[in-house]
């Protein structure tokens, strides 16, 4: 029933918002639209063996980058299999259900464990709880639309659930045995958020055996805890085979600059706690439903419940609370990494901890006024404090009293039936819990309608699959000659286009990106954003040679339709260079596209900059700042003035400058906008073409300048086209006989040849590549402008590079060994067993 009302009460809230499947109103917010859609449409991709790549290894982004870590922290839950049972073009739909069922599996877990942990309870109530949990404010305004967050959100009662069940079978060790798969099967769901949901459970673990009547031994106490800690522990080793390769990911990927973190005011903070509030990404979603807020305030005065119990509930949650404000509690609950948006990622713990506060109160009756009065009165106290609070909607403000008044109306109805009769009839009690059950169901319902409305306001929401990616999908696989060349999808959707519609292009975006390739797309003139986690296609000619993109998409200058532009004069995927191969001496990026293709393409001219009046330019060693004179009317334009070869194409490279450039065929074209993040560090252009030089080589680039920025020493490069074609040539003269592409490996066959050489792959040395020459030992292959290179001793033929993410043999070890833990316990477990039951028959026998 739990499962039933929590799935039911997020369907309904978005029928009422008209989203996705139910409207037109998309529901793909930010990182559901930007990431989770595009990898689990690779993950069905995998599954059916139509991917480029496999689990560990993807061809299609980023020009092929390792795909575990992505897998861990996005699309690794079992939940993420229901793919197969949609569509390639049904994944909007595909996350929804997956939502769904997130939400009611963590309704029916909270559920199950309110109802172990208090038999006695009134089961509607812990239906309630349940629903209140899966419907929590976190659940909504950040689980919502992070869909991997929410096994974090069914871990926590999961673990509780096993820990209690470890803690009860105290002379049994079939409970230690089963939880680590369990566990296991939890920490590779999202391990993250799991990692979260398992500090949650230790501190109700430890609330639990501190909270024990006195009859119950310190030694059976801290046993229980042993026992837990041991299962829990088991259950991560049988998981390390995938987190340990993923600790590796996570460390060689893209870093963040770092984030202080800031308290904040705690009326505001509190004020989440109050059903229908919003502030994703700055605040913690703590609400749980007026009905279980009051239980859980109840709880101090409710001495129906052992003092001691009360007490040890009470503090727990409070500093559970106040762990969330403090700097280094909340490094630890983020594994000492505090993250650059959303910084209370666990709230909800804090939810569930007031959940479960709340049915222990509610489960025991409310013996006497105090515990009904108390909690309306601090609630309503909090309510009038925070009514004008940043956080609080105006459903918020209509349903919090409404709910309240229901309760106490339900409350007054069965204890004036109560005093009428020694017990009152059994319509009154169904009724009074039907209405109160319904309130809160409908609160919930309504908040998520309030939360998607606000957040929808200042969060973009990714459009869903429409007929545009059917086309743009078409032409990719018509176009698909991989591996001789790639077809890039372009970013007409997301920045992980690849993933989702099919190709093998630059654009990728994810947290755990290798630095590497971040630092030599850059290097090479791609633009980013999100601290280079996010690259942009240039569209660059050099490049596309570089890394064998034969055909892309791109919007049709009319503004119709995409086309595909076919773009046959590129090199192979796999080349053959010099034994010793050419460096470039110009400036980034010009130098470094020469260098990887290997040959001597631009020339970088020295600049004069003509500014107008208005701007003060102050020339630097690297870079040019640009600033805007007082009373300054914008823009102010600036020109660059160079001379370049006669008919040679003009490319600006500026990856810092905040304004516009004119190009001569398509008029003003943005560099970077005004609203940019931290340009040249959050976010940077890519390199841009902006004209051809005249017939005299004399060329004038004009920029439109709105406030401070950057401009390179040498912003300029000038592409001769005939020796990119020579080049080319070259490179496809000097081809390997045959290229073979398996999931996360490269095999090539070489023309007979005396002489050494380089053979140069288009693929950005990322770490777990290991690559072998002939009968040579595989080793950790050389770069030439971050490219993978292997030099070849005369006459070899063959040549191999293969992927494997480090750690790998790491986890299977410390898998193995969590194996036989486990192993060694269940032997314990059946010698145990069949020595009480030998015990138990000897006594029978002489009892006989």
């Amino acid at each position: 029933m739990a499962a039933v009302l929590a799935a039911g009460g997020f369907v309904v809230s978005g029928m009422i918002r008209g989203t996705f499947p139910f409207g037109d109103v998309s529901r793909n917010t930010n990182d559901l639209g930007q990431q989770l859609i595009p990898m689990h449409a690779h993950l069905r991709d995998v599954l059916t063996g139509s991917a480029a790549g496999d689990l560990t290894f993807t061809w299609g982004s980023g020009f092929g980058v390792p795909f575990l870590g992505d897998y861990m922290s996005y699309i690794g839950s079992t939940l993420s299999w229901l793919v197969l049972l949609f569509p390639r073009d049904g994944m909007d739909l595909a996350l929804f259900a997956i939502a769904v069922v997130a939400l009611a599996s963590a309704a029916a877990a909270m559920t199950a464990y309110l109802r172990l942990l208090r038999p006695a309870g009134p089961a509607w109530l812990a239906v309630v709880a349940g629903v209140s949990y899966a419907l929590c404010g976190w659940a909504l305004d950040d689980g919502a639309y992070m869909t991997i967050w929410l096994h974090g959100l069914v871990a926590f009662p999961v673990l509780c659930l096993l820990c209690e069940w470890i803690l009860r079978r105290r002379r049994s060790w079939l409970p230690v045995c089963v939880a680590p798969f369990v566990v296991a099967l939890l920490w590779t769901s999202h391990f993250y958020t799991v990692y979260m949901a398992t500090i949650g459970a230790a501190i109700v673990v430890l609330v639990r055996v501190i909270s024990y009547d006195a009859s119950v031994s310190w030694r059976v106490r801290v046993a229980g805890v042993l026992r837990c800690a041991v299962a829990v522990a088991a259950g991560i080793g049988v998981a390390a085979p995938l987190l340990v390769p993923t600790f590796w990911a996570v460390r060689y990927s893209r870093p963040s600059p770092e984030v202080e973190f800031h308290v904040m005011d705690w009326l505001d903070f509190l004020s989440r706690l109050l059903a229908g509030s919003e502030g994703v990404g700055s605040s913690p979603g703590l609400a749980v439903g007026t009905l279980m807020l009051l239980l859980a305030v109840s709880l101090p005065f409710n001495a129906a419940v052992r003092w001691r119990e009360r007490l040890v509930w009470t503090v727990a949650i409070g500093l559970t609370v106040l762990s969330m404000q403090v700097a280094l509690t909340h490094a630890v609950w983020h594994g000492f990494d505090t993250p650059n948006g959303s910084p209370f990622r666990q709230a909800f713990v804090v939810a569930g901890l007031l959940v479960i506060a709340g049915w222990i109160s509610g489960s025991a009756g409310l013996r006497g006024v105090v515990p009904v009065v108390a909690p309306l009165v601090v609630v309503a106290g909090l309510y009038v404090a925070v009514r004008s609070g940043p956080f609080v909607t105006p459903t918020t403000r209509v349903v919090v009293p409404v709910v309240a008044a229901i309760a106490l109306v339900a409350w007054l109805v069965r204890r004036v039936a109560e005093r009428g009769r020694s017990r009152p009839p059994s319509w009154v009690a169904a009724v009074a819990a039907g209405v109160v059950g319904a309130a809160v169901v409908a609160e919930a319902t309504a908040g998520a309608v309030a939360i998607d409305q606000a957040r929808a306001q200042f969060l973009y929401a990714y459009p869903v699959w429409s007929d545009e990616n059917d086309h743009v999908r078409a032409l990719v696989q018509a176009a698909d000659e991989w591996p001789a060349a790639r077809v890039s999808p372009g970013a007409h959707v997301t920045q992980n286009d690849p993933m989702l519609l099919g190709g093998q292009g630059s654009q990728y975006y994810s947290s755990t990106i290798p630095d590497d390739l971040s630092e030599v797309l850059a290097g090479l003139g791609f633009g980013y954003s999100a601290y280079v986690r996010a690259n942009i296609d240039p569209a660059n000619p050099v490049l596309d040679a570089v890394f064998a993109i034969g055909a892309r998409v791109v919007a049709d200058d009319d503004g119709s339709r995409p086309r595909l532009a076919e773009n046959p004069d590129v090199a192979p995927l796999v080349t053959v260079r010099p034994a010793d191969p050419w460096t470039s001496p110009d400036p980034a990026p010009f130098g470094n596209q020469e260098t990887a293709l290997g040959a001597d393409v631009y020339t970088v001219p020295r600049v004069q900059l003509a500014p107008d009046p208005a701007l003060s330019v102050t020339g630097r060693r690297s870079d040019f700042l640009l600033e805007l004179v007082p009373d300054a009317v914008v823009p102010v334009e600036l020109r660059v003035r160079a001379s370049c070869p006669a008919g040679s194409e003009v490319y600006l490279a500026a990856p810092a400058f905040v304004g516009e450039v004119l190009d001569d065929a398509a008029g003003w074209r943005t560099v970077l906008r005004q609203t940019t993040r931290a340009p040249g560090v959050y976010t940077g252009a890519p390199v841009l073409r902006v004209g051809t030089a005249g017939p005299d080589g004399a060329v004038e680039v004009a920029l439109r300048v709105y406030g401070p920025a950057r401009l390179p020493a040498s912003p300029l490069g000038c592409l001769d086209r005939g020796l990119l074609s020579a080049a080319v040539a070259e490179l496809r003269a000097g081809a390997p006989t045959s290229i073979d592409v398996s999931g996360h490996g490269v095999a090539v066959s070489l023309p007979p040849s005396s002489a050494t050489a380089t053979v140069v792959f288009g693929v950005v040395r990322t770490p777990g590549w290991r690559c072998s020459a002939g009968d040579g030992a595989a080793d950790t292959p050389a770069t030439v402008g971050g490219l993978i290179a292997v030099p070849v001793e005369a006459g070899v033929s063959e040549v191999s590079c293969t992927y494997r993410p480090r750690g790998l043999r790491m986890g299977l070890a410390v898998g193995a060994g969590a194996l036989a833990v486990v192993a060694a316990l269940g032997v314990v477990a059946v010698v145990r067993r069949r020595r009480d039951d030998a015990v138990l028959s000897g006594a029978g026998g002489r009892t006989s």
